[in-house]
């Protein structure tokens, strides 16, 4: 049966160019449906009479097969099915068929061979995406048990301090108990164990084991206590104070700098901003070719500006600059160097400055330059050298935050520019097909992705075709497999992985007008992805045309499978206690997990972020900060600088990731009403410090 099933496979591998079979491909969608609905007898139903050799995406079924019988209690069935799919390379299931193979001889009762599989996989590097490993400790912990008692126990007690969160932690527990053997934790285990629950993020937990070490405890293990205790408050956002006296109290014995910066950067979260900088000098004084130094010293200076002290950054930026010229914050460091002159009226002093940043790469960072050195200049009434610097940020780098300001500010003045400046560049770009190519089509890997969609499996399909997409372009004429490619992606409600090859084909497209062979790269890198949820839930909100679409693309690439750090999930990573608060004002149901449907996550996201878009009078920078951050600090930004200008108030805004979401998400909004309306956005200068006043404060 092995045999038959890798000649199958082999038989799938190598290119045939038969149409898939359109039975074959509903069943396999009709029994992977069944599957994730958790019906093993509708989905092994459903695969009955289905073989290898009528589908072009064969590991497929041996995968589903698989998962079947061994869910269904066959292992032996699954540990075939298994095995032949680890033995394929080219198929997306090879890695992890191998772990269920293991997985497969456990249930079995080959405790001993799985333990060794388990053993051997669990070394790669990558492992825990395939595996819980947690599972894996405690199988080979018992499978030890079996051949030496003693062994077996001391494994299960090294599982306890490996994973102390982990589900199977209290079965251990109880084996040990019925043993008779307590887990007895010495300091250093309870020190190890609150380590992995800190990388957890189980914060409780972790302040719960450290409070087991006795007072009387030697120095040496209190030292090592009160660090991870320190980092475990400092992690968990609250208890800032008593983070940095830990931290602060422990730096000395342990002679670290890491432990020294991080006590500086707790009380600064507890915004004691003058203790912070004394330790921060403290930092640089003592361990001064350390890259706690380099960033300390930086610190110094950025804590000053943050808090308006413009004046007194001045010195620590420019230490930092003369100090660490080769450090990661030279950058950043310059421009708030170039800033601090600017905003305490010195416009002469922060031009070298800023003419540094400029000559860097990207709007982000040489248009920021460029653009507040004009900004430098016009304060010294130097239109003539201003003007040719905006028009040059327009023409480099269309659409983008300071292409926006600085039309504006050429507007002001009275000197009209297109979108892509003093003139309009001819649209260009790789040529893409009119016709699909049917030779394209025949390929085995366009083949595996239609079957994949018939089967309603379009997401796999997507992932599928992304593993095969470099192979497929190499085989073929670039313009047909491009115009293959667009066109399959679509097919599939796929808009994650057109944006990316649009962006990285695109030969130059999208810094010219979408016109020609150049709109197709517009359109894909912009599309307008879930439209009908997007157009149905949109007004909801009162989100203009085409915002949501900005924030969607910024936020998940227009892939509702994302989880980002901070648990924000979905196509607009919405966070699910927000998300939870929105459903009731809209009369909805919510469960974990459902951000991840395209229609849940559209339906609240329009809601809240349109309305959070209206709080701030529909200015594009301020709505979408809200959704960034929460609307509480854009409402503390505003008030603070609500009279400066709008470039002004951007860059005096606190939190880094906050300030660069508001210029991307204006970028993408401009550029989605340039494509789909040929209307060019006209950023506002002033800014209208007036919040609407309601209960959206979340």
């Amino acid at each position: 049966m092995v045999r038959a099933t890798v000649a199958a496979l082999v038989l799938w591998a190598t290119v045939t160019a038969a149409r898939a079979d359109d039975d074959a491909a509903r069943q396999l969608g009709q029994a992977f449906a069944a599957y994730d609905a958790g019906d093993l007898a509708g989905a092994r139903a459903a695969l009955t009479g289905l073989t290898a050799d009528r589908l072009a995406n064969p590991d497929y079924l041996l995968w589903l097969r698989g998962q079947i019988a061994l869910l269904d209690g066959h292992p032996a069935d699954a540990a075939v099915d298994f095995a032949a799919l680890a033995a394929t390379p080219d198929s997306r299931f090879a890695r992890a068929a191998a772990w269920r193979a293991a997985d497969a001889a456990w249930e079995q009762g080959q405790r001993a061979d799985a333990a060794a599989s388990y053993q051997r996989l669990r070394a790669a590097a990558d492992a825990d995406e395939y595996a819980d490993l947690g599972v894996v400790a405690y199988r080979i912990a018992l499978a030890a048990g079996d051949a030496d008692p003693a062994r077996g126990q001391a494994a299960l007690r090294g599982f306890l301090r490996a994973y102390p969160t982990h589900p199977l932690a209290a079965d251990a527990d109880r084996a040990l108990a019925v043993a008779g053997v307590a887990p007895r934790y010495s300091d250093d285990d309870r020190i190890e164990r609150a380590q992995r629950m800190i990388s957890a993020h189980a914060w409780d937990g972790a302040v719960a084991e450290l409070a087991q070490i006795d007072a009387r405890a030697p120095r040496a293990i209190r030292i090592r206590r009160d660090y991870w205790l320190g980092t475990a408050l400092f992690k968990m956002r609250r208890r800032y104070a008593d983070a940095g006296k830990l931290l602060l109290g422990v730096a000395d014995d342990m002679r670290s700098a890491e432990a020294l910066f991080h006590g500086a950067r707790a009380l600064s979260r507890a915004d004691h901003d003058d203790d912070a900088i004394r330790h921060y000098r403290e930092v640089v004084k003592r361990y001064p070719k350390t890259a706690w130094a380099e960033e300390a010293q930086y610190l110094t200076g950025w804590l000053e500006f943050n808090r308006g002290n413009y004046r007194a950054a001045i010195a620590p930026l420019a230490e930092t600059i003369r100090r660490y010229p080769k450090s990661k914050w030279m950058d950043d460091a310059l421009w708030f160097l170039g800033m601090s002159h600017y905003l305490v009226g010195d416009p002469a002093a922060a031009l070298p400055h800023l003419a540094k940043l400029a000559a860097r790469s990207g709007s982000l960072e040489a248009g920021k330059g460029a653009y507040w050195q004009a900004r430098a200049l016009d304060a010294l009434h130097q239109d003539g050298e201003a003007t040719p610097i905006y028009q040059r940020i327009v023409g480099r780098w269309p659409f983008s935050w300071y292409a926006l300001l600085a039309t504006a500010r050429l507007a002001e003045r009275g000197v009209a520019i297109g979108p892509f400046g003093t003139s309009t560049p001819t649209p260009r770009g790789p040529a893409v097909a009119d016709a699909i190519d049917p030779a394209v089509i025949a390929d085995p890997a366009i083949r595996a992705f239609d079957e994949l969609v018939a089967a309603g499996l379009a997401t796999d399909a997507g992932v599928d075709l992304a593993r095969r997409e470099r192979g497929l372009v190499k085989r073929h004429p670039r313009p047909q497999a491009l115009a293959v490619l667009f066109d399959r992606y679509g097919t599939g409600r796929n808009w994650s992985r057109p944006w990316k090859l649009a962006m990285a084909y695109d030969g130059g497209a999208l810094d010219t007008p979408p016109e020609g062979s150049a709109r197709r790269f517009w359109l894909h890198a912009y599309p307008e992805a879930y439209k009908d949820l997007v157009e149905q839930y949109r007004p909801l909100g009162g989100s203009p045309p085409y915002y949501l679409y900005a924030i969607m693309r910024k936020e998940s690439g227009y892939d509702p499978g994302v989880l980002s750090y901070a648990d924000a999930q979905g196509l607009l990573q919405m966070i699910p206690a927000t998300t939870i608060r929105v459903a009731k004002q809209l009369g909805l149901t919510y469960a974990p997990g459902d951000l991840y449907a395209p229609e849940l996550n559209i339906h609240t996201g329009a809601w809240y972020i349109g309305k959070l878009l209206a709080k701030f009078n529909g200015q594009i920078p301020l709505g979408a900060g809200s959704f960034n951050s929460g609307p509480r600090p854009v409402m503390k930004w505003v008030e603070a600088n609500g009279a400066r200008p709008i470039d002004e108030l951007v860059e005096l805004v606190s939190y880094q990731q906050t300030r660069e979401y508001m210029k991307k998400v204006t970028e993408n909004y401009a550029r989605y009403v340039y494509l789909y309306t040929g209307q060019v956005y006209t950023q506002p200068l002033t800014v209208n410090a007036a919040t609407v006043q309601d209960d959206l404060t979340y």
